[in-house]
């Protein structure tokens, strides 16, 4: 049974914006299963709504999709929220933000403000899958999930070796993985896209936990020269939403949890004390960049 889960989700993780439509042959040979397997599999998806079938014997995503990510809206209620939060800093940079969530083993973007600079970073659709061990975001959530799962991870996404600008090793980016959860943010110039930078730091719920990673991306031509004044702006961002959230840093239970693999599972515990995340708040009525620089 568990085969057949994972067999369905290589399916529909086969489906973006540029491939829109399969057919039962391309299906086989880019997952590597027999024709018969492929169609059995297609048509299973298709009787369940999840796929639709053309007349032309193609599939396409099934309307199915669309009814379960409104009730998964409509039980988000931080998203609404963040989305304030995000706006706000959109509009005083005029720089693109985005917001990411750890979903099936995937860093996925659920929230996009698009910046107003006619130079601003521009971001894929919503429901995009980041590259976990090259985005801002993805190293933020991280960060606070167990390396087994950080592995396993990097490892279904064919990311063993890492290339371009990116880490080296995953042995690199254990440690950078580390001081993030440390001071409670994280930067990358180049890794995901050539020419743009971005910094994320995480967003907690009531409890502590990371839900969430807010990004802001900049162009890689202006990213360091106000890098310091972006980066605080994050933080103070991510803690400002956090805190609508009902987190309070140091009273809230046991302070902040992490992802830890204890006999095998994965489970919610208290943070280290030297993880913890010093309270850092930027001025919040910073002056907008009239510039366009």
């Amino acid at each position: 049974m568990l085969g057949t889960f994972e067999k369905a989700r290589a399916v529909l993780d086969l489906y973006s914006t540029e491939h829109p439509e399969w057919g039962v042959s391309e299906v086989a040979r880019r997952l590597g299963m027999p024709t018969s397997s492929a169609h059995t599999l297609l048509a299973s998806l298709a009787g369940m709504g999840l796929l639709h079938r053309t007349l032309a014997g193609r599939y396409r995503l099934g309307f199915k999709l669309l009814a379960l990510s409104q009730i998964l809206l409509a039980n988000t209620p931080w998203r609404e929220v963040a989305r304030e939060e995000m706006a706000r800093l959109a509009a005083l940079f005029g720089e693109t933000v985005h917001l990411a969530a750890f979903d099936g083993g995937q860093i996925v973007k659920v929230a996009q403000v698009e910046g107003r600079l006619p130079d601003s970073a521009r971001g894929g659709r919503v429901g995009a899958v980041l590259a976990a061990h090259a985005s801002a975001s993805g190293k933020v959530l991280l960060a606070h999930r167990p390396w087994e799962v950080v592995e396993t991870v990097l490892g279904a996404a064919g990311m063993e070796r890492f290339t371009g600008q990116t880490l080296h090793t995953p042995g690199a980016l254990a440690q950078e993985l580390a001081q993030i959860r440390a001071r409670g943010w994280a930067a990358e110039v180049g890794e995901r896209r050539a020419g743009v930078g971005s910094l994320a730091a995480p967003v907690r719920n009531h409890n502590g936990e990371v839900i969430a990673a807010m990004s802001l991306s900049v162009p890689e031509t202006r990213f360091r020269e106000r890098e310091a004044l972006w980066r605080d702006a994050v933080v103070g961002a991510c803690e400002d939403l956090s805190v609508r959230l009902g987190y309070q840093a140091g009273t809230s239970g046991s302070g902040p949890l992490l992802w830890m693999s204890v006999q095998g599972r994965d489970e919610l515990r208290p943070a280290p004390r030297h993880t913890s995340t010093k309270r850092r708040r930027p001025p919040r009525k910073a002056t907008p960049d009239r510039s366009g620089s």
